[in-house]
């Protein structure tokens, strides 16, 4: 392949860097500075103190990425994270103007310097930061380009003051991170190469292990002076043996000449002897933990051995260079004497969680529980099988959805599709499927018990989980001695129970299976029937002041509760005050919302008025019936409603005519933040007889779903379109996830078998959903309430 444009090499003129702020776009910005390029950047978030820090240095960044960044410019670099399609990108290809990406241009860098490129699928970001740090306690003054840093080198890239700017010696020492995601690996000419290991990784890119293997062995073919290489990999062993320089081998492996040996691994570090070929240099103590950072230290020490450093000063100074982690390598965001700890570690390939686990479980928790946030499309779906088998020990996983990146998602599989493979391999395993990171945080809050050791995994945003644990629970954050620490919070519970002792019934870590026709779910933090309408005003009022999420909610015959439960209160309207019955002469009929369907039914046909017979075998409280505009038979509830009469989030009561809301097919706007507690029918005088005769007409006209632990229809249909024969069609009958399984009477219908669980029922429906909108290009809408 031919060599791309070199910067380093070139007069330094004016470069715009899209996606500055990304961590390896941001280094390369930085040498481009040193070097004495007119830098600039934009991005789409700007992080303060990065904004900070590079204006510091004259570099401008803009935010967003527009076309008109290119008006002073001569280059554009872009980091990996920038679609192709991105008009910024385009219009500087279709004018000719140089475009290079982040790793073609690092890759000029590590060319022109007598460098160490640190290379392999696991391993990169800590063995660089490894190295650049050993070359320092040795004495040496490097520069370095990473994927991330630890606390004493400051910064992913630096140095960060001009001593080493301008045109720099080949001879001068650098470190970089040679990222192969992108292939650009390929056009490094490194002195060093340190090879961590090489496994199948990056599929969106490579289109097989025989690309990969193609693109470490370039940079092999063009390493100047030495490759190291871990003994321990097979894969990388094969690779580096092409290499017409020295290769020195390191690891745990006997064959290997930088090896350890009696290596004791423990909860905050490990210790080994250390040899080199034949010679006993010394005993090592890490104090950081795992076999995996080992192989990291012995890696870094290899690649500055053959750079023609002292073995044993290099021995001597790896428990001082080797003496903290990246960030996000198993990073403790609270104090490791929390009751509660919290872990989170960058961790996205099965290989790595698997050595997270390996760590975590010599913390000795009590429960060991993990958050997974899948990283790509492509990796979740290639990779599908060993991630299945990747977390081994864990007593509770949880599953959030994937972390696009660039991609699209059709570029592979979602989180539901691991979460099926996971629960068909391990019935038993406790395995939650949660819709969003702040779902997953507010039930590892109220869940959290001494003990626990909670782990948030991924190299998405899922670290903002582990800040937010921190945050939140008690005692996590490590003591300030001067800073007394702030009152415990007082429990939606003990609030509400202090102000409405009798007024208000409630119940606290309420069972949500008892609340929906599908018996699966959490618990509600706090169940709350209030015994009147005013301690409902009441209710909502204290609630909206104090922040307390407030939900309503009828008889569960269209309602799915996550098996991660629900923060705040759950109320549910029971009693006189919401079961009523009221009609006058002109037949208008107002019934209160906790009344059940089949209850208003019975009297309607009693009291011979007839309007709402199509109701028919539809389950459900008035209240939820409204909320939904519930119908069936080209007919909807809201054909008949004159009034709804409401408690505010305020808690304000009123009174609102029909017409006062858009009525549409399944939905009903203008209800959103307020609790229904009565509906007002205009219905038609007829007989009992004849009222009876309609329902029974209607009756045979629906799907017999009796016996069924089921909410009816899963999805609304599109226009002109049936969900049900659609999935049919495709064979959606039968079709299952754990206990949730597609009815034979009906495809859009799920039903709860034994051992199911809300998980199931979502991973179904989000199946089921793609299913769908693959097959005609629309995505169809929830009918049931809280999927």
């Amino acid at each position: 392949m031919d060599a791309p444009l070199n910067l380093f090499t070139l007069p330094p003129g004016r470069v715009h860097i899209m996606g500055i702020c990304g961590v390896g776009a941001a280094g390369v910005a930085w040498m481009l500075h040193l070097r004495g390029w007119k830098v600039s950047g934009c991005d789409r978030h700007v992080p303060p103190t990065m904004g900070r820090f590079f204006a510091k240095n004259g570099i401008a960044i803009l935010q967003d990425h527009d076309p008109a960044h290119l008006a002073d410019c001569d280059v554009l670099v872009h980091s990996a994270a920038i679609r192709a399609d991105e008009p910024e990108l385009t219009l500087a290809r279709a004018g000719g103007m140089p475009v290079l990406s982040r790793g073609e241009c690092l890759a000029g860098w590590v060319s022109g310097l007598r460098s160490v490129a640190v290379c392999g699928t696991h391993g990169k970001t800590t063995s660089a930061c490894f190295a650049t740090r050993l070359l320092q306690c040795v004495g040496q003054k490097p520069l370095w380009c990473l994927g991330g840093y630890t606390p004493r080198l400051l910064t992913n890239a630096g140095p960060r003051h001009g001593e080493l700017a301008g045109k720099l010696p080949p001879d001068q020492i650098a470190v970089a991170e040679a990222d192969e995601s992108d292939g650009t690996l390929a056009y490094e000419r490194p002195a060093v190469t340190l090879i961590t290991n090489i496994e199948l990784d990056h599929l969106d890119h490579f289109r097989g292990a025989e690309e990969i293997e193609r693109c470490f062995a370039a940079v092999v073919d063009n390493t100047r002076e030495g490759v190291a290489v871990c003994a321990d990999a097979p894969w990388a062993m094969r690779v580096a043996a092409r290499a017409r320089v020295p290769i020195l081998t390191f690891g745990l492996s006997p064959d290997a000449t930088l090896r350890a040996e009696n290596l004791r691994c423990a909860a905050e570090g490990s210790t080994f002897t250390l040899w080199h070929g034949a010679e006993r240099v010394g005993d090592v103590a890490l104090p950081v933990p795992g076999q995996h950072n080992v192989r990291n230290a012995l890696g870094a020490m290899a690649a500055c051995l053959l750079l023609g450093l002292d073995a044993h000063a290099l021995a001597k100074a790896l428990p001082t260079a080797c003496a903290e982690l990246p960030k996000r390598r198993f990073q403790w965001v609270t104090g490791r004497e929390a009751p509660v700890r919290v872990v989170v570690d960058y961790a996205h390939h099965p290989t790595e969680i698997l050595a997270l686990l390996s760590v975590a479980r010599l913390q000795k928790p009590k429960r060991l529980r993990l958050v997974f946030q899948p990283h790509r499309y492509s990796r979740t779906r290639k990779l599908m099988g060993e991630f299945v088998t990747a977390f081994p020990g864990v007593d509770e996983l949880i599953l959030l959805p994937v972390y696009a990146a660039s991609e699209d998602r059709s570029a592979g599989s979602e989180s539901h599709e691991l979460y099926a493979a996971m629960r068909a391999a391990d019935p038993t395993r406790r395995l939650l499927l949660a819709r969003d990171a702040a779902e997953a945080t507010a039930y590892l809050t109220r869940t959290a018990a001494p003990g626990d050791l909670i782990l948030a995994v991924g190299a998405g945003d899922v670290e903002g989980i582990g800040y937010a644990l921190r945050d939140e629970l008690p005692g996590a954050k490590p003591s300030d001695p001067d800073t007394p620490a702030p009152p415990p919070k007082p429990s939606a519970f003990a609030l509400l129970n202090q102000l409405f002792p009798e007024e208000v019934d409630l119940f606290p870590n309420e069972p949500l299976a008892r609340h929906t026709l599908f018996r699966v779910g959490g618990e509600a933090e706090l169940l709350a029937l209030p015994t009147s309408i005013p301690a409902l005003s009441a209710l909502c009022a204290v609630c909206k002041a104090r922040g307390i999420p407030l939900r309503f909610h009828g008889g569960g015959a269209n309602t799915w509760f996550s098996d991660l439960g629900l923060p705040g209160v759950l109320c549910a309207l029971q009693g006189p005050d919401f079961e009523g019955f009221t009609r006058t002469d002109d037949g208008l009929v107002t019934v209160g919302a906790g009344l059940s369907g089949p209850a208003l039914l019975a009297r309607l046909e009693a009291e011979g008025l007839a309007g709402l017979e199509f109701m028919q075998g539809i389950p459900g409280t008035i209240g939820g019936w409204a909320r939904m505009n519930a119908g069936a038979h080209g007919h909807a509830l809201w054909e008949r409603v004159v009034e709804v009469r409401s408690v505010l989030t305020d808690g304000q009561l009123r009174h609102i005519p029909a017409r006062a809301f858009q009525v549409g097919y399944r939905a009903v706007h203008g209800l959103t933040g307020m609790a229904v507690i009565a509906v007002t029918f205009r219905l038609d005088p007829s007989t009992p007889a004849a009222v009876r005769e309609a329902r029974a007409a209607f009756a045979a006209r629906r799907t017999d779903l009796s016996g069924l632990r089921c909410c009816g229809s899963l999805f609304r249909n599109p226009p002109g379109l049936s969900v049900g024969a659609t999935l049919d069609k495709l064979g959606a009958k039968g079709w299952c996830v754990g206990g949730a399984v597609v009815s034979d009477r009906h495809a859009n219908v799920i039903v709860a078998e034994e051992g199911c669980t809300a998980s199931d029922l979502l991973a179904l429906k989000e199946r089921l959903r793609d299913a769908f909108a693959s097959a005609t290009g629309v995505i169809p809408q929830p009918e049931i309430q809280g999927f």
